[in-house]
């Protein structure tokens, strides 16, 4: 009996023994779990030093970042587009200044040029004789290309601008233009038989004419019908007087020993060297500057010697003219 008691209670402590194990093993469980919460809940604790560094970089700081980002990227964009307005403005501002040139030319005819001798022709006079500022040869690669202008043919058809241009001379029963188309039209025919380009012009230039060269062919008038011989002269304003004098010289030595005609220098007139032609500062009708130019007085029509060359022999005075050209065209680079 009492055998089988301790059976019994061993049994049951056996048992007892059992079921505290499991619940230890549990126990042991749960702690493990308890330990693994209180990580996350340590984590903060933890995560208490680098709180401080996301204070730093805190989300609402990485979330202004990339609203910084965006800024620059805004600045960016927009930094193309000022450059490009900035550019446009450019090319406006370049564009204009050829188109200012245009409309010069539909402007209403300025005030007549004041009678010499009359009040304030001085002073205007002064200012209109002014130097045009420095200007680059214009020397474009290939052919060369020359203008000959027959002064005065065509005056019926100048612009407003131009529209107090006097007839020109007379004498032998022509007139001034003709002779000067004819010895013109003779001349351009020499040089274009050497390879030279050459626009034979009325009165009426194209507006801020272009060319390697310009030179205006004219015939001298004395009302006393004394003068005689030519005469050759740049403008009094030119922008580029050491090669517009080098002009003159070539042409002179050239018309001179072919012609045989005596030099007039003494009677170079201010008409000849404020030429309307030479004048881009004024009209728009007129040669531009960097351009090389010269006025020819070719003889008197009022002369009886002259004419026998003028009317008698327009081919010699061709030929010296086209030299010059020739010879001076020679001198460019």
């Amino acid at each position: 009996m009492e055998d089988a008691l301790r059976r019994s209670a061993l049994a049951l402590a056996l048992l007892l023994s059992g079921c505290t194990a499991a619940p230890v093993a549990v126990s042991r469980q749960v702690p493990v779990i308890a330990e693994a919460q209180p990580v996350p809940t340590a984590a903060p604790a933890v995560a208490t030093e680098p709180d401080v560094e996301p204070t730093a970089q805190p989300a609402p700081d990485i979330a202004l970042e990339p609203t910084a980002q965006p800024a620059p990227q805004v600045v960016a964009l927009q930094a193309p587009v000022a450059p490009q307005a900035a550019a446009q403005q450019a090319v406006a501002v370049l564009t204009a200044v050829p188109q200012a040139m245009p409309d010069a030319c539909s402007e209403p005819p300025r005030a007549p040029l004041p009678a010499p001798g009359s009040a304030g022709s001085q002073d205007f006079f002064r200012g209109f004789r002014d130097p045009f500022p420095p200007a680059a040869l214009y020397n474009p690669p290939g052919d060369k290309r020359v203008a000959l202008q027959a002064g005065h043919w065509k005056n019926e058809e100048v612009p407003p601008e131009l529209g107090r241009l006097q007839g020109g001379a007379s004498g032998g029963g022509k007139q001034e233009w003709e002779v000067n188309l004819d010895v013109a039209r003779r001349a351009a025919a020499l040089l274009e038989a050497t390879g030279v380009e050459v626009d034979v012009l009325p009165a009426t230039v194209p507006p801020h004419y272009q060319a390697n060269l310009f030179v205006a062919l004219h015939s001298d008038g004395d009302p006393a019908g004394q003068a005689r011989g030519f005469k050759i002269a740049r403008p009094g304003f030119s922008a580029m007087p050491a090669i517009d004098d080098r002009l003159v010289s070539v042409m002179n030595v050239a018309y001179e020993s072919v012609t045989g005609l005596p030099r007039d220098d003494e009677h170079i007139s201010l008409r000849m060297r404020y030429y309307y032609a030479f004048n881009a500062r004024r009209y728009c009708h007129s040669v531009a500057t960097g351009v090389p130019q010269a006025i020819v007085e070719m003889g008197y029509l009022t002369s009886a010697t002259d004419r026998q060359w003028l009317l008698g022999s327009p081919d010699r005075l061709a030929r010296g003219v086209a030299n010059g050209i020739s010879d001076f065209l020679a001198t460019l680079p």
